[in-house]
């Protein structure tokens, strides 16, 4: 696996659009205004900002109000060549997922998600389908 993106999980996407396109200067890679995502270009690692309620319903967390700070806010994104092989090699090694590998046609990847120790989400996938 390698680290292929670092995901924001945010309240106002497109405040938080806004700030890393035109005060952080960094140019946009893609936008999916109706997914709530966008990419941005920083060099082989990418920053990603996706909306938390989105995302939520993704791992199926809980719905927390706007400001709760118990929702998600930071993801981990590593690419993979094989997402099942390495979530079955994850299980053997106790960890759990919070979603089996699936297919996200919106995404074009199959992914998993799961935590780390501190409650961070990690997902893994494989792009494209």
């Amino acid at each position: 696996m390698r680290l292929s993106q670092i995901r924001l999980l945010v309240k106002d996407f497109q405040k938080s659009v806004a700030f890393y396109r035109d005060v952080m200067e960094i140019p946009m890679g893609f936008v999916a205004e109706e997914m709530q995502f966008a990419s941005f270009n920083t060099g082989e690692t990418k920053i990603e900002i996706f909306s938390r309620n989105s995302m939520a319903e993704v791992i199926d967390e809980n719905y927390f109000p706007a400001g709760a700070e118990t929702q998600s806010k930071f993801l981990l994104t590593f690419a993979a060549d094989e997402v099942d092989e390495v979530c079955a090699r994850l299980k053997d090694k106790g960890v759990v997922l919070l979603n089996e590998p699936h297919d996200r046609q919106a995404w074009n990847a199959r992914v998993a998600h799961l935590r780390d120790p501190d409650g961070n989400v990690i997902e893994l996938y494989k792009h494209p389908l």
